[in-house]
């Protein structure tokens, strides 16, 4: 899935509806005047954290290098990606001022323009961008756009007939022409453009609507109807032209894929408050998926903002009820605040939704363990130990627990194999356990040796509190042996 915001929909939709408004900023063409406009201000207090922070080191150097055309072009940029169309005019026309032999700036100008209903500057501003660069293509057919929109048909034509000569594939130029042959009453012309055009793009709708009136008008309603057909099961398509200059504005803007990819990189890094503005900015451009929701759940519990966790957590159950990782986060954040029958009630509606899944499983033995229910708790992970035999995890929390109940002779092995983990901060705590565990049994031999690796380990890692701890219990286990 895709969500890539795109600026082409935009100026095609207020193109074909033909309006025209009168722009906001008078048409700059020369770099002839003596000043140039102030900077914009930008409304950045509602942006997400890094598109704000971005516009704002780019509006900083704007200001630190006035006179910069590509300083003051690149802001531009980065605000028309981000649909800040007035402002991004105003640093388009700085740009365009102190750099007007750049077709660049040109263009870009004429595209905001366009974007914002004004046809009648953006055709001056094309007009100059392609005394620039005449074959930019993109141009050109933006540029026979707003000159059919602005009535001025007959620059249009030549426009276009230069553009089918020289690009007679391009679909978008053979109906820009059949509009104009239509526009003039040569409607079998017309229809010889708009087939072309079909024949090139079989789903573009505008030009099967086009057709469609070209032929009831000739009286011809049996072809009409067919292209009508066409045009009802291809609204709103229309070809799209290569347009390198523009996909640089369009990559400057994050999408949701982006943000999503972003915060699950950031997430994994430990950095959670940078990974929650990143998953936040997602949910600003679809809120209506539940996965960035489910994360904040648990980003916002570790970041000890419950009321932000509760909330992300109602609004996934609302969007996505089925979906188990919703409760499983949720008990992981209840669990931490010691709602202990909260998270029961999620872990096992964790199960209830996916009964494999052992991690929820082994949450819930603790949650089970926690409130005096110890034999559950053990039946609860020797499930999770069959739905998942090589957990490190569940060995040892299972091995725990049996000792707990004074189950030395199968707790044990559970224990000595969770030392298989990779984790080597885990293994040191694992080592403890194991001496305390041997050390209840009473075989002090072995209590003192995994003692002893675990104190070697925690030595090395600089972990001076459980230094101290184990150092606490073989002082315990030498009087012991005395």
């Amino acid at each position: 899935m895709c969500w890539k915001a795109d600026v082409r929909p935009v100026i095609l939709g207020l193109l074909l509806l033909l309006g025209v408004t009168a722009a906001a900023w008078p048409q700059v063409l020369t770099g002839q005047e003596s000043s140039l406009p102030e900077l914009p201000a930008v409304a950045l207090d509602n942006l997400a954290p890094l598109i704000r922070s971005a516009i704002q080191e780019a509006l900083d150097k704007a200001k630190a290098s006035p006179r910069d055309a590509g300083v003051n072009g690149k802001l531009g940029m980065l605000l028309q990606a981000h649909n800040f169309l007035k402002e991004a005019e105003v640093c388009y026309r700085r740009a365009r001022l102190l750099d007007p032999s750049a077709f660049r700036w040109a263009y870009y100008l004429a595209h905001v323009q366009v974007s914002q209903a004004n046809c009648s500057d953006g055709a001056a501003s094309f007009r100059e961008a392609l005394r620039l660069e005449p074959d930019y293509l993109p141009a050109q057919l933006l540029f026979g756009r707003c000159l059919i929109v602005t009535g001025e048909w007959e620059e249009a034509r030549k426009l276009y007939e230069s553009v089918v000569q020289k690009h007679p594939e391009n679909a978008e130029a053979n109906y820009g022409l059949g509009r104009l042959r239509s526009a003039n009453n040569e409607l079998e012309l017309a229809i010889q453009s708009f087939r072309k055009a079909c024949g090139l793009f079989p789903d573009f709708g505008a030009a099967h609507f086009a057709a469609a009136r070209a032929y009831y008008r000739l009286g011809q309603k049996e072809q009409a109807e067919k292209e009508m057909e066409l045009y009802q099961k291809n609204k709103g398509t229309y070809p799209e032209t290569e347009d390198a200059l523009l996909d640089e504005v369009v990559g400057l803007y994050r999408d949701y894929e982006d943000w999503v990819n972003l915060a699950d990189q950031l997430r994994t890094e430990g950095k959670l408050e940078e990974a929650a503005a990143a998953y936040e900015g997602a949910l600003r451009i679809v809120p209506e998926l539940p996965e960035p929701h489910i994360w904040l759940i648990h980003l916002y519990g570790r970041l000890r903002q419950p009321a932000k966790a509760e909330e992300h957590y109602r609004v996934a159950v609302s969007l996505d009820p089925g979906n188990a990782q919703i409760y499983f986060w949720y008990g992981v954040f209840v669990m931490s605040q010691r709602k202990t029958q909260e998270a029961e009630e999620a872990f096992r509606r964790t199960l209830e939704l996916n009964p494999n899944h052992p991690v929820a499983r082994v949450n819930l033995g603790y949650v089970l363990e926690g409130r005096g229910r110890l034999s559950e708790a053990v039946a609860e992970l020797r499930t999770a130990l069959e739905q998942n035999p090589d957990s490190p995890q569940t060995h040892f929390s299972l091995g725990r627990m049996l000792v707990k109940q004074e189950n030395f002779e199968e707790g044990i092995p559970h224990l000595l194999e969770a030392l298989t983990v990779q984790d080597e901060e885990a293994k040191t705590s694992y080592l403890h356990a194991i001496g305390i565990a041997y050390a209840e049994l009473g075989d002090l031999d072995n209590a003192l040796r995994y003692m002893r690796q675990a104190r070697e380990r925690a030595v090395v890692r600089s972990h001076t509190k459980l230094v101290e701890t184990i150092d606490e219990d073989l002082r315990l286990l030498a009087d012991a042996d005395q």
